[in-house]
């Protein structure tokens, strides 16, 4: 399933279309100014070959750590040598607790009474969302683990390793990732 947030051409409102069906091309209407809009989504294999990545602030000097490879306006990919080992318990530690992940989608958030984050963090932080990013865990058919870390349906600021998250990013993430949301920092371990 994917989320795209766009904005009305007519009426300049803000909206999140999720493509629950996989469909290249969804027709939807406005709720605001009754605009019929299409958005275009790209193919779900395509999601999985290649995906938009931003380059760390810091250079990687350790040979088993990940390379970066082409550019595309700004973007870099990055390309793993290792993928994630099958066996590997996903998680996200922070002031050193750990918040265990599951496969499929985990919303990521600070925790609160009205928090309907699948993962909620221990944290004081208001400039976290209680409904911050979304972080996916997928098994690939070689039987590795892959994680893809986007925004979700928030203002606030996400970076990884000191690189902003846009709208619409998805990054995929490597074992020692810092993440952070608001003012708030966790490390992502497999």
């Amino acid at each position: 399933m994917q989320t795209k947030r766009i904005k009305c051409p007519n009426c300049q409102v803000v909206l999140d279309v999720t493509n629950s069906k996989n469909e290249q091309v969804k027709q939807i209407t406005c709720p605001k100014c009754q605009a019929v809009l299409q958005v275009k989504f790209p193919p779900q294999h395509a999601l999985l070959e290649a995906e938009t990545y931003y380059a760390p602030k810091k250079p990687i000097v350790d040979s088993g750590a990940t390379q970066l490879a082409g550019s595309s306006l700004g973007a870099t990919q990055l390309v793993t040598p290792k993928e994630m080992p099958k066996e590997c318990n996903a998680r996200l530690v922070f002031e050193d607790q750990p918040y265990f992940l599951e496969e499929g989608q985990n919303i990521i958030g600070r925790k609160g009474n009205t928090s309907k984050a699948t993962v909620q963090i221990a944290t004081d932080d208001r400039y976290m969302s209680r409904q911050h990013c979304s972080l996916t865990i997928t098994t690939l058919p070689d039987g590795t683990k892959k994680a893809v870390l986007s925004n979700y349906q928030n203002k606030n600021l996400t970076t990884i390793d000191g690189q902003e998250i846009g709208t619409g990013d998805a990054i995929r993430l490597v074992n020692g990732n810092h993440i952070t949301m608001g003012h708030t920092t966790v490390v992502f371990k497999m």
